[in-house]
């Protein structure tokens, strides 16, 4: 049975949605991947969403879908610029020291849904380590360099799912 705070008629299986702060340079970067892939022409099993800064509200959103694909600035430690694909389990398990800039709320908010059986059957995070977060508008260059790859590798994960499906 489904709980009212995950209802939802249908879905698109497949969920690509960025999380981040445009306002925050390098946490921008999220958007400006999901503005990419908003060029290409996307499975009807694809749907793009910008989150914005604010994950916990987003239980409706995830309810019915198979597979999220979350696009986040993320703190691992390595040089600006660095591209890193996880899934939240990982980090939970501390198998890997991330730390996204929206991670706290991602993860209760995956946690939560759990719960009241409105998870996503599986999550994979496709982040970018920023450089400047900051306020001002506007992606580092290190970062602005990885927006094609992290579209390709976006793309990868939404034609494997596709293929598997």
């Amino acid at each position: 049975m489904e709980t009212a705070a995950c209802y939802r008629d249908s879905y698109a299986p497949l969920l690509v949605m960025a999380v981040g702060n445009i306002l925050r340079m390098d946490d921008g970067f999220a958007d400006a991947v999901l503005n990419r892939l908003g060029e290409y022409d996307l499975p009807e099993e694809v749907e793009l969403f910008d989150a914005g800064t604010s994950a916990i509200d987003l239980m409706e959103v995830f309810n019915g879908r198979k597979k999220l694909i979350v696009i986040d600035a993320v703190r691992g430690g390595q040089a600006p610029g660095t591209l890193y694909r996880f899934s939240p389990q990982e980090v939970e398990n501390g198998a890997l020291p991330m730390n996204s800039l929206h991670q706290v709320g991602l993860l209760e908010t995956l946690k939560l849904g759990e719960l009241v059986d409105c998870k996503p059957e599986e999550t994979v995070v496709i982040g970018c380590q920023p450089e400047i977060t900051e306020l001002g508008i506007g992606l580092s260059e290190a970062v602005k360099a990885q927006i094609e790859r992290a579209s390709q590798l976006v793309l990868q994960e939404i034609n494997q799912f596709i293929e598997s499906n």
